[in-house]
């Protein structure tokens, strides 16, 4: 998952959701959060640890931030503590306490914390998936009968059962154990991947990894976008370019990322455009252009659509809350 800062987005979409964990509170899901707690608490309030064990990574944050812009890679997060609020293309969902998330290929997000503070803070972990051991988890089962395809997004959420808290908990603790976690990581994230294919969110996981892992064009198509997004697109070219007409392009590529190729692109160049102007302090004009941008009243209404305010305003609201927290 990678990262920047961002402001004062408004969450303001139609489609908002809360997910929820267990009804009642979980032993495995509060040993997981002490675990988590005793390894962050010793680098700082507000970190980020990536762990020894591949792509195993905690967060832990005590006090609310601003909103973040990520892409957040395939990946398996599960909230053990506070809330965090995330945009995913056009639907907006807050996570409480046991409830996870998995995504399947690179998505642009809007992700801020909700409920933290220094006596309970935001805690975290997230798990990076391996698509192609996760595959092969997919060809050892037996396809379900009569399996209804899942609606068109770049997520799935729900809660987290006991059995895949304590698979988390037990990678987590190999951490303290090189020799083991040389010996067992690749199972329990192999038992992992069972977890999340017999949870709720195993239905849309199976349909997107394989076309996902057999659909390689769409992963081409999402590349050329991510180190592109400042160049005209044309469907037909990015079409032809992932070896598939562009009406299959539009629907396999909505059906991974939940959002379009041009909303997508779009996503990319206000993202781009935003963090040239708070982080290298370039003006409206020279930000949109370089983001691909030719008119840059355009780029000034799909900024403020975005980010709830024009660009100007934004920016100094974003420098003048960052100096408050300095």
């Amino acid at each position: 998952m990678t990262s920047g800062p961002l402001s004062q987005f408004r969450f303001s979409h139609a489609h908002s959701t809360t997910v929820r964990g267990p009804a009642q509170p979980n032993e495995r899901l509060q040993a997981l959060g002490r675990l988590i707690e005793k390894v962050t608490s010793q680098i700082g309030l507000n970190e980020v640890c990536k762990t020894s064990i591949p792509g195993l990574t905690f967060y832990r944050m005590a006090e609310l931030g601003t909103p973040t812009y990520c892409i957040y890679e395939p990946c398996v997060a599960i909230i053990l503590q506070g809330a965090k609020e995330i945009t995913f293309g056009e639907e907006t969902c807050e996570f409480g306490p046991g409830a996870f998330f998995v995504t399947s290929v690179d998505i642009p997000t809007l992700a801020r914390v909700t409920a933290a503070s220094e006596q309970i803070p935001y805690l975290s972990v997230v798990l990076k998936l391996d698509l192609s051991m996760l595959n092969e988890v997919i060809q050892t089962q037996a396809p379900p009968k009569h399996e209804m395809a899942p609606q068109a997004r770049g997520f799935a959420s729900g809660a987290a059962s006991s059995e895949l808290l304590d698979a988390f908990a037990r990678l987590s603790t190999l951490i303290e154990r090189p020799l083991e976690a040389g010996l067992m990581s690749d199972l329990i994230k192999r038992e992992i991947c069972v977890r999340l294919l017999l949870s709720g969110a195993g239905q849309w996981l199976r349909s997107v990894t394989r076309d996902g892992y057999r659909d390689k064009g769409i992963v081409r198509a999402i590349e050329w976008l991510k180190h592109h997004y400042d160049k005209p697109l044309h469907v037909a070219e990015l079409a032809e370019r992932s070896g598939m007409a562009s009406s299959t392009l539009h629907h396999n590529f909505r059906k991974l990322t939940g959002t379009s190729p041009v909303q997508y692109q779009k996503s990319l160049r206000l993202l781009a455009a935003r963090s040239l102007m708070l982080t290298d302090r370039v003006d409206v004009n020279t930000a949109a252009l370089r983001v691909g941008y030719e008119s840059v009243a355009q780029f000034s209404r799909e900024y403020a659509r975005r980010f709830g305010a024009p660009p100007s305003r934004d920016i100094k609201h974003a420098r003048e809350q960052g100096a408050r927290l300095e």
